[in-house]
């Protein structure tokens, strides 16, 4: 594919521009875009294609759900930074499509992917994918949908561009309502934090978040590693006290968040559809699914 020029679809006369070596189906024209797209450009000059897997979200699913890996094949719904994307596209059996919402994503992603044939990228959005149906051998999407506008929505064209009897790895952010109200009391507080963060720069949140780093992780972090009754504190994950600032920013800046329980994750994949296998909480909830076959 050129780097540069544009597609035109062949049912509809609609053209498309072909920038970068992308095409772009849609603009950063939502605030979603916007603050993602700050935070998964930061790198786009620094990354560079991995020589093996890095441990990474897709792997937390693979252990966490049992599931068997993903081949052919495979959609990468909202692949961000492009790390599961480029690890898809290290097994030589698959080859990936990710869909990002964000120019700057999609750069990342690009630069992360530059020069390896199994991974493809496209600037999209989940509500509209501007791929076929029943293309897919399987697909993921970890902690994209509920930052959609319509979490259930998103699913139903994953679901859709799924071939039948393929598996979708879903992970959405949990509500607490399994959890004793001081923990519901404490995510109403953070959330009411966000009316402030998601107005503030990109830039000016960043800085921020650096600030707040070291604070998380003695107040969460350290308490997780050696208290009983912290082992189910957020944050708990970092090697040393500047680890957060991109968790922290990721936490912050989402304008549009929706939360679940266990029974409504696995919900998002019944309406679409799809026949639930498996839910297992890993920091949220975490959903094998398959479309019937």
């Amino acid at each position: 594919m050129p780097a540069e020029g544009e597609l035109r679809c062949t049912g509809c006369g609609q053209v498309f521009p072909l920038r970068g070596g992308a095409p772009r189906f849609t603009t950063d024209s939502t605030d979603t875009a916007r603050y993602f797209g700050y935070i998964w450009g930061l790198h786009t000059e620094t990354v560079s294609p991995p020589r093996e897997p890095i441990p990474y979200h897709l792997r937390v699913m693979y252990e966490s759900l049992g599931a068997p890996r993903l081949k052919g094949l495979i959609l990468d719904g909202g692949c961000g930074d492009g790390v599961d994307l480029a690890n898809v596209a290290l097994d030589p059996d698959s080859q990936v499509i990710g869909v990002e919402l964000s120019s700057g994503g999609v750069a990342t992603s690009l630069a992360r992917t530059k020069g390896m044939p199994g991974a493809h990228v496209i600037q999209g959005d989940l509500l509209r994918i501007p791929l076929a149906s029943d293309t897919f051998d399987g697909a993921y999407s970890y902690g994209v949908v509920h930052h959609t506008p319509d979490p259930a929505g998103a699913v139903r064209e994953i679901a859709r561009t799924l071939k039948p009897g393929a598996p979708l790895l879903l992970y959405v952010y949990e509500d607490f309502s399994d959890r004793a109200w001081y923990w519901r009391a404490a995510l109403a507080a953070a959330n009411s934090v966000r009316v402030v963060t998601t107005r503030m720069p990109p830039r000016m949140l960043m800085r921020l978040c650096k600030m707040l780093s070291p604070v998380v992780y003695v107040f969460c972090t350290l308490p997780s590693r050696h208290f009983r009754w912290a082992a189910r504190f957020p944050y708990r994950h970092a090697s040393h006290p500047l680890a957060f600032d991109g968790d922290l920013y990721d936490r912050l800046s989402a304008p549009i968040e929706i939360r679940y329980s266990k029974e409504g994750a696995a919900a998002l994949a019944e309406g679409a559809g799809l026949q639930v296998v498996t839910v297992a909480q890993q920091r949220g909830w975490m959903v094998h699914a398959c479309k019937p076959g």
